[in-house]
């Protein structure tokens, strides 16, 4: 398969790969969410289900399956997006799925979720806390041969790469005419990622544009220091994969601490509007933990820039779910 990225890093082209994406996803302009707004429908990217752990999923399923991997372990709240993904795109390539799942606010969405987890054949296992889910997660690992743990995020330099490409897709779609450049992106921001891949891609290309990595999650987890090491680590990959760009790339990456609530799953009145308008925009329910929070973001941001084109980088499926 021909890859963007494959043009800035020949080397990876190596790598096992197994496409599953749908590319490219559209870039269109999003009046219901405000002027010079624009959205990357990454939400599009899988008919089965979307969201941004598909390209991911990409470079991990194809490393798993040239390493004779048969079980996937993965670890998530009760309504995460990435076990549900996993789920679907695993078991479609014929990985079985066990998903130590940690607790989080309960919520119609984590309801869909978990109904979601099961109807695509995986198989949840209720932890409760973060201890009993760690050590619930090392139980399965001990206890199953052949399989591969994929951390909450999937982030790693590998699979960063996936948003680097992701990036790299965009500017061939601006260069086309189809959306301007964008001054700022806006990305919900767990592990870092989604964000820190889109920021390296765009610094590739010397793009002056700036991630705004919405943190949705504990400082603990996800902060200053975690992007910037994620950020190095997938610079020097990509760098042994064939990267030639002489000057050390100069990544704009920012992380917005001001939409997290209380922490991971925790509503917020401004994540509550948030998940309303991307319902009213996208045709599928919002949620608070991710989408809501971006979206709230999003409308500061364009505030505080008015005259700025924005582009938010929907991480939501809008595919394989209930329709509102």
């Amino acid at each position: 398969m021909d890859l963007p990225i494959f043009e800035v890093a020949p080397k990876l082209a190596r790598r096992p790969f197994l496409p599953i994406a749908a590319r490219p996803t559209p870039v269109e302009g999003a009046p219901s969410l405000g002027d010079r707004i624009w959205v990357k429908r990454d939400d599009l990217v899988s008919p089965r289900y979307g969201g941004n752990k598909v390209r991911r999923w990409e470079w991990l399923l194809g490393a798993a399956k040239d390493r004779g991997v048969e079980t996937l372990v993965t670890v998530g709240g009760l309504g995460s997006t990435q076990v549900t993904s996993l789920t679907v795109h695993g078991t479609d390539a014929g990985f079985e799925v066990v998903a130590v799942l940690f607790d989080q606010p309960a919520s119609a969405f984590v309801d869909e979720a978990l109904m979601l987890d099961h109807q695509f054949g995986g198989r949840p296992i209720v932890a409760g806390g973060y201890v009993r889910t760690a050590i619930q997660t090392l139980s399965v690992l001990r206890r199953t041969k052949r399989s591969l743990f994929v951390p909450p995020g999937a982030s790693s330099p590998l699979l960063n790469v996936a948003y680097v490409d992701a990036l790299l897709e965009l500017s061939k779609q601006v260069e086309r005419g189809e959306a301007p450049r964008p001054d700022r992106i806006v990305v919900p921001c767990g592990s870092g990622g989604t964000a820190v891949g889109l920021a390296v891609g765009a610094a590739i290309l010397g793009w002056p544009t700036r991630v705004e990595a919405v943190r949705i999650t504990e400082l603990v987890v996800s902060n200053p220091l975690t992007l910037a090491a994620l950020t190095y680590a997938t610079e020097r990959l990509l760098r042994r994969e064939g990267l030639s760009t002489p000057r050390k790339l100069d990544v704009k990456l920012h992380m917005d601490h001001r939409f997290v609530g209380e922490g991971y799953g925790h509503a917020t009145p401004a994540a509550e509007t948030g998940a309303e308008r991307f319902t009213r925009a996208f045709g599928a329910a919002g949620e608070i933990t991710y989408s809501g929070k971006a979206v709230a973001a999003l409308d500061v941001i364009a505030r505080e820039h008015p005259d700025e084109q924005i582009l938010l980088w929907n991480t939501l499926s809008t595919t394989g779910r209930p329709v509102v």
